[in-house]
């Protein structure tokens, strides 16, 4: 019914032009937009709903953000008709999922300085011989230490030329160039001018495809207007593996999408095969990460035209880019911006340290991270490397077992573990080293040490290292230890609700759920003393159901205060007792 009165309004303004008909509803879900768009309009508001809309010649239909607030249109289930001298535009921080869409005028994607975030659109069908454009901003210069602003880039659909792109510095990545020793062999520019040889190879393109990452600088800001029909099929990108240095197996993809793909989705759903989960990406000039949960100045939301690198553990590796992961999340900043700082990790559950080196407004972070599944080597799940020491003004890593990390997974630590902290620093000045975010290590000490200095600085309490330094790489200076301990009684979280956990004559603890929550059937107990000594564990504790009681029986453990925790796969419940 509602197409056909589109079609008979479509009808009557032809035959009566001088006549305006317009659209209906008030774009609400109970009573959508629908009908003739005829006249220039700008949809702002958090959700707009809808139905079969038809953007007549000489009419714009723009989808705005309210201020800092993105807006998303809906048109699930519904068709879009831009019809010849109409244009319908999607500005950043604004997205649109859309059934089907007959272009005969103009679709844009747009893009501004300095943007919010992105323009993002989903959509099933599309025909029509119309335009489609999609705008890219990319920043130029260079940091403050002088390095080049890189930009890793894709496409959102084939045929873009190289030459569209206003510089010589458009280059690929191929990995079997990549030497026992150093990546840097890899970048090619368009026209096979290889970056550490200085010389030309038979390496070319004049293409560039969506699914494949490129890399792109330029001395000033530029916006490019790129043609094309947008990829709504799946991609897949081959990652292979020429051998087995820490340099090679890299492959630089990018998401061929006009919206925002969930790497995590295709983590779960076995579409990276052969492939670490871990991404990497440039950020203000440096690379920041996203692995398992976990991001530095990323998240696992890579938007649209991003470009990342991956890297491939054995010959036959490869991503599919399934359409089923597209998603909408236009408040995201690009990765090719600068961080806002903001901590991504998304999992309360997760157990971390965040650590962070500032000097005047430039930044680098590490984590640590802690899982019952990791262990001491590289987990594809947990870890991501250090991607490069000397890409951006500052760097940090860790170093476990020779392998530098970014992310590094490490199972919890029975007593205590020392981890190696490095930096390097393109720029003297005095530089303060810190955690910005410490969680679900309540039953740990943590502490930063400068072993030139002597100074600790206690994390938990909020202390940190100050330093100054001239620019240079510093190793073997910094340890983060991690030790498990009981003392901070006072800065432990204790539920108070999922648990009731007290104790008897006879130094017995008693347990009893309290939450109707499902729990796995087995869980673990384990119980330190204020050394942090473990003075009993039973892994194979099965739970029944609200009002469960289990007791532990303790007759040779002196009297002082104890530390019960109760892991789940849920969660981790930490509580206090005192023995008398």
């Amino acid at each position: 019914m509602k197409k056909l009165i589109v079609l008979i309004c479509g009808i009557l303004l032809f035959l009566y032009p001088e006549v305006t008909f317009a659209y209906t509803g008030d774009g609400t879900s109970g009573n959508p937009y629908t009908g003739l768009v005829s006249s220039s309009v700008e949809w702002i508001g958090t959700a707009i709903y809808a139905e079969d809309l038809v953007i007549v010649s000489g009419a714009t239909l723009t989808i705005s953000p309210d201020d800092d607030q993105a807006t998303f249109l809906n048109m699930v289930g519904s068709t879009l008709t831009i019809e010849s001298g109409g244009t319908f535009i999607i500005n950043p921080n604004a997205s649109a999922s859309i059934s089907v869409i007959e272009n005969y005028g103009v679709m844009r994607l747009e893009s501004v300085p300095n943007e919010p975030g992105v323009a993002s659109l989903i959509h099933d069908t599309y025909f029509g011989t119309g335009t489609t454009q999609v705008r890219l901003y990319l920043s130029g210069g260079t940091t403050t230490s002088g390095d080049y602003r890189w930009h890793y880039i894709s496409m959102p659909f084939s045929g873009v030329t190289a030459t569209s792109f206003s510089t010589l510095n458009l280059a690929q990545y191929i990995e079997s160039l990549a030497t026992s020793t150093d990546n840097f062999p890899g970048w090619v520019a368009y026209d096979g001018y290889q970056y550490s040889s200085r010389t030309f190879l038979s390496n070319v393109f004049s293409i560039l495809e969506p699914g494949k990452g490129y890399n792109y600088y330029s001395s000033s800001a530029s916006i490019f207007t790129m043609t094309g029909t947008l990829t709504i099929n799946d991609e897949i990108e081959y990652c292979p593996m020429s051998g087995v240095s820490e340099f090679q197996g890299y492959n630089l993809i990018g998401n061929p999408f006009a919206s925002t793909i969930n790497w995590q989705t295709l983590v779960n759903t076995g579409q990276v095969r052969s492939v670490d989960n871990a991404i990497y990406f440039t950020n203000n000039g440096s690379i920041q990460t996203y692995v398992g949960g976990v991001g530095i100045g990323a998240s696992e939301f890579i938007p649209p035209m991003q470009g990342f690198f991956v890297k491939a553990y054995a010959a036959n590796g490869r991503v599919i880019f399934d359409n089923a992961a597209r998603v909408h999340n236009p408040d995201l900043l690009r990765y090719k911006k600068k961080s806002t700082g903001e901590n991504l990790s998304e999992s309360d559950t997760i157990s971390l340290v965040r650590l962070r080196i500032t000097v005047q407004e430039d930044s680098s972070e590490l984590v640590v991270r802690f899982n019952k599944k990791a262990t001491v080597s590289f987990d594809k799940e947990l870890d991501a490397y250090t991607f490069s020491r000397t890409m951006g003004d500052i760097n940090m890593w860790t170093t476990t077992g020779g392998i530098d990390y970014c992310i590094n997974g490490l199972p919890f630590p029975e007593t205590s573990i020392e981890v190696p902290v490095g930096v390097n620093l393109k720029i003297p000045g005095t530089f303060k080293l810190s955690a910005n975010e410490i969680k679900n290590l309540e039953i740990y000490n943590i502490t930063l040490k400068d072993l030139n200095t002597n100074q600790v600085a206690d994390l938990k309490k909020g202390e940190y290292l100050s330093f100054t330094a001239e620019a240079g790489m510093v190793e073997d200076r910094f340890i983060l230890t991690v030790t498990k301990s009981a003392t901070d009684i006072n800065d432990l979280h204790y539920s108070g609700k999922k648990f009731s956990v007290y104790t008897t004559s006879g130094r017995t603890v008693n347990i009893k759920l309290l939450s109707d929550e499902p729990y796995s059937t087995t869980g673990l107990i384990t119980v330190y003393d204020v050394s942090g000594r473990n003075v009993f564990q039973n892994k194979s504790i099965e739970w029944t159901g609200k009002g469960d009681m289990k007791q532990i029986a303790m007759p040779a453990v002196r009297p002082g205060v104890y530390l019960v925790v109760i892991e789940t796969r849920d969660w981790k419940v930490v509580e206090k007792v005192t023995f008398q």
